[in-house]
């Protein structure tokens, strides 16, 4: 009660009581309207796990962002090329990013009624994170197997459990749905299988076929494939065509201002233009939750902003030098082989608050904390060291990704389904 007391005495003298007030209002009520959401969709969720019977062939697919991207993308293609019949469905948001997707693409907007009978038909669940189990108690005789978007990176995971028991009965609930109802979790290394045993797969089968996103970064001399990613970025963003480019795109995490992202662009692409050769240019690409600080970007003629770019895959591919913070993307990168660097202006900061799986040093890209660091990272980077760091990483990591995940995975999950599959 004293400390009850000293925070209203704290917020009246700080002028901000009845605010504080509000907010606090505000999440009591959020929690209390997400225990009746899920009491009322209770219900319809029974009577479709009770009623409908599974439909043998059916897929239903969901990604954290709903849209096409990451390892359900590659995964679904190699499912469409494989000859058997299949009624696969994407799961979308709003209609939004519709355009993204294959014309030919079965999509079904969440939270219809179409959209929750497909979801309870379905033999097989595909997902790339923490994602149906939002939403859905899988029943007994389906299967659900998680790809997951991270990939060897370096940022802990254990916060991702911490946050949902925050929140929680509906946090708790999304932790045990996705303990017990994942049946199976797709990895590329025994490093990521090492992390995932920590955090909501324990006890979950684990196949090691490799991540089916990084298939595309092994078709560095496809220059069709090349060609086409240069045309999309050209008509969406009007990026040369001739130049070369640096992708820039840090982390989501708390706290974070522009000042953290202060990287000096003309000069950027003054040093790597001496060190390379070449013209360079900067996409810039922020995490979904980071697009509060668009707003603050300076917009210059060489730099272009990519974050609604629904593949960051086919970014990659076209990408001469790489940088990031913490991300994991980069970690999927490196199966380029090509030039990889690290800037991160808090490296103290984020370790404390969330933590290293192992030391950035241990990586096989040069660190920089500011622009002058970057600066001469560049200036000294020697490729042939590079590419040796490059190699002893993944093989200590024990990586699979080889160009053939895509097919692997699609192969174990026509498996999966059995003889009731039926060559189209």
């Amino acid at each position: 009660m004293i400390l009850v007391m000293q925070k209203l005495l704290t917020a009246l003298l700080e002028g901000n009581l009845f605010q504080k007030m509000f907010c606090a209002l505000k999440k009591h009520v959020k929690h209390i309207l997400i225990s009746i959401d899920y009491m009322v969709s209770y219900f319809p969720q029974k009577y479709c796990r009770s009623h409908l019977k599974i439909v043998p062939n059916r897929i239903v697919i969901m990604t954290n962002t709903f849209n096409y991207t990451c390892n359900p993308k590659y995964i679904y293609e190699a499912l469409c090329k494989s000859g058997f019949d299949l009624d696969i469905y994407w799961i979308i948001r709003k209609n939004k990013n519709v355009e993204n997707f294959p014309p030919s693409t079965k999509l079904l907007q969440l939270g219809t009624w179409q959209c929750l009978k497909a979801v309870y038909s379905a033999k097989i669940w595909l997902d790339n994170g923490i994602v149906f189990s939002n939403y859905y108690d899988k029943k007994e005789a389906q299967i659900h197997i998680q790809t997951m978007h991270g990939s060897l990176g370096i940022k802990r995971l254990d916060n991702a459990v911490i946050a949902r028991n925050a929140r929680g009965g509906s946090g708790k609930r999304v932790v045990k749905r996705e303990e017990e109802n994942t049946n199976l979790v797709i990895t590329n290394s025994k490093f990521e299988e090492d992390v995932f045993k920590t955090v909501f797969w324990h006890d979950t089968p684990m196949l090691r076929l490799g991540h089916a996103r990084t298939d595309i970064l092994f078709l560095t001399q496809c220059s069709e494939v090349i060609k086409r990613v240069r045309e999309n970025l050209w008509r969406k963003y009007k990026i040369p065509k001739d130049c070369k480019i640096v992708l820039y795109a840090p982390t989501h995490r708390l706290n974070l201002t522009i000042d953290d992202l202060d990287i000096d662009y003309q000069l950027l692409c003054e040093e790597l233009e001496k060190k390379f050769g070449g013209q360079f240019v900067v996409l810039f690409r922020l995490h979904p939750r980071m697009l509060r600080i668009m707003k603050n970007l300076v917009e210059e003629p060489h730099i272009f902003n990519v974050t609604d770019y629904p593949d960051i895959q086919e970014l990659m591919l076209v990408t001469d030098i790489a940088i990031t913070d913490y991300s994991s993307w980069i970690y999927d990168y490196l199966n380029t082989r090509k030039p990889g660097f690290i800037y991160a202006t808090d490296i103290d900061r984020y370790n404390n608050r969330t933590g290293f799986y192992y030391p950035l040093e241990e990586t096989p890209f040069p660190i920089c904390e500011d622009n002058d660091d970057l600066v001469l990272a560049i200036r000294n980077f020697d490729n042939d060291i590079y590419q040796k760091k490059v190699e002893k990483f993944l093989r200590e990591k024990d990586a699979v990704d080889d160009g053939h995940s895509a097919e692997r995975i699609a192969l174990k999950i026509i498996e999966l389904i059995g003889n009731d599959i039926q060559r189209g």
